[in-house]
């Protein structure tokens, strides 16, 4: 599987396609369920030859693969479960075939057939069939939690068909050209394993409780791990599935993996500093990694991928709806104050509303740089003087980063007169404000959301007037030429015919300034020096798929 750059193409069939999907973006991850241990057959606890433990804060609040999302959650489904396609471990990430060795596409650009591995088994010795994909499109459908919006007007289980034993055909409704970008996080269950451990009593009607309870304390996948221990909320832990049907890393695998939960990221950092952890999550403060990268042993491993951080303007309220005023304020910050003052380096400046580790991004346009004698120049083109705009500035509680970027922004202001009030609101406060335009903030610190690898993922959410009233639309952005190019971009197959269609909307959307584009943050993580193999592609999950972490 080295041919990484196929194009997505009618009447082809692509042996080394794969897809990709991702992830939201601030992790809710403190579960409900009750403390206690529950502990499979399969091994229990027992450590193997070669162990690795990872430390966080978070806890996941399911481990079954049609209910979690979040970022660690996600990094138990990748383990115990196989999508249907794959990321590769570059960046930009590139689709890979997995349990769908090759696929193709009809003339109609929506009925997809895929073939499955034939050598692709269940952890319990069960075969992979195209009944258990057809099985977990409708799980997913019916449960309606985790990745399920992906498909939910997308992909109906009736138009799932089970052509033969390793053959699959799905039917979009309507063409999709991300489609296969999504397919990694559809995951696939052992059928028969959920049936026989589904309560009757549950809301799934005859399906009873879809072995959701079970779920929670064994797994029903194909992949590299099993799952061994869980104690809620303190520990996790999984097993190399020495049967697996893919290949794992050359050289000494990782035969366990223990995830360690703990309260305060001092206490992350701690594990990580005395060596009783290998690896720290993402979320420790930009001091604890600085001191960390000075531990014997330790290395801080620092990228930009696909993390933006926007500051929507918006642009359906005065002053804010004059282009020239956006302009003025796109100008005034100090971009290179934020990416090494604020994040300390590694950041990247965003140019326009793509990433740059995103496949059709575009280099060549407005990039708003750090000049107050431009901003006021704009500011003077104005139908607003700077005496008269007073504005606020609203970022997530407990988000330092946003904070101290708001802070920056507002000493920044007020140099060209213009008076910016700070103001924090809880996740839960800031996606109820930005439902309705009245009571959207003038400007909303937000990091975008990502799903998966493909432009739409970026550019519909946040500019297409359709998705207004979400947090993702904060700017209440409106440009009809844009809307029509990214409708075009959804309708369009083959990444040749859509790149430039993306290319123009994201010329248009600069031009237009409906935010400020400040950086593509970098994610950090504090590994141990012997642990090789991991290359962050951006993607929540992906990240830590321990089939390719080996110990040197």
């Amino acid at each position: 599987m080295t041919n990484e750059n196929i194009k997505i193409d009618r009447r082809n069939v692509l042996k080394y396609a794969g897809a990709v999907g991702t992830v939201g973006l601030l992790a809710g991850c403190i579960g409900n369920q009750k403390q206690g241990e529950n502990t499979t057959t399969d091994g229990g606890n027992e450590q193997g030859d070669t162990s690795f433990t990872y430390v966080t804060t978070l806890t996941p609040g399911s481990l079954d693969p049609m209910k979690g999302s979040d970022n660690l959650e996600t990094i138990f489904t990748h383990n115990l479960y196989d999508p249907l396609l794959y990321y590769s471990n570059s960046t930009p990430p590139k689709l890979k075939s997995w349990l769908a060795k090759d696929w193709s596409v009809a003339d109609d650009d929506r009925t997809y057939t895929l073939n499955l591995q034939e050598n692709a088994t269940f952890h319990n010795g069960d075969s992979v069939t195209a009944e258990d994909v057809k099985y977990s499109v409708q799980r997913m459908h019916d449960i309606k939690q985790g990745f399920s919006w992906m498909w939910s007007d997308i992909l109906k289980p009736q138009n799932v068909t089970a052509v033969d034993e390793t053959t699959v055909e799905m039917k979009t409704s309507k063409v999709f050209a991300p489609f296969p970008y999504t397919l990694p996080f559809l995951f696939v269950v052992n059928k028969n394993q959920i049936q026989q451990h589904a309560k009757d009593s549950g809301k799934f009607g005859t399906n009873g409780d879809y072995a959701t309870s079970w779920l929670e304390n064994n797994d029903a996948g194909s992949g590299p791990y099993k799952l061994t221990n869980r104690k809620r909320k303190q520990q996790v832990v999984l097993k190399k599935n020495s049967d697996w049907w893919g290949s794992f890393a050359d050289g000494n695998v990782y035969e366990t993996v223990t995830t360690e939960m703990v309260e305060e990221a001092a206490t992350v950092a701690g594990k990580v500093k005395d060596g009783s952890a290998d690896m720290s999550d993402r979320w420790l403060s930009l001091k604890q990694y600085s001191s960390l990268g000075n531990v014997d042993g330790v290395t801080v491993h620092a990228k930009a991928t696909f993390n933006p951080l926007y500051i929507f303007m918006h642009n359906q309220r005065e002053p804010l709806s004059d282009k020239n005023v956006r302009k003025a304020i796109s100008y005034a910050l100090d971009y290179n104050a934020v990416l090494n003052d604020v994040m300390s380096g590694e950041s990247d400046h965003l140019v326009g509303p793509l990433p740059d580790a995103m496949w059709g991004h575009t280099a060549d346009l407005p990039k708003y740089k750090h000049n107050f004698e431009t901003a006021r120049k704009h500011l003077d083109k104005s139908n607003f003087s700077a005496g008269d705009i007073d504005l606020t500035y609203t970022y997530v509680t407990g988000l330092s980063v946003e904070k101290n970027v708001g802070l920056l922004l507002q000493k920044n202001l007020d140099k060209i007169g213009i008076n910016l009030e700070i103001q924090k609101a809880p996740w839960s406060k800031i996606t109820s404000m930005a439902s309705k335009k009245s009571s959207t903030p003038d400007m909303l610190a937000i990091y975008l959301s990502f799903s998966y690898v493909d432009p739409d993922t970026f550019l519909y959410p946040a500019w297409h007037s359709n998705s207004h009233g979400s947090w993702t639309s904060a700017s209440w952005y409106e440009n009809k030429k844009v809307d029509q190019l990214l409708t075009k971009g959804r309708q369009t197959t083959g990444k040749k015919n859509r790149i430039p269609i993306y290319k123009n909307a994201q010329r248009l959307i600069a031009e237009d300034a409906p935010a400020l584009f400040v950086m593509n943050k970098a994610t950090r993580n504090a590994l141990k020096k012997n642990v090789q193999g991991f290359n962050d592609n951006g993607i929540a999950g992906y990240r830590q798929t321990y089939h390719w972490f080996t110990k040197s």
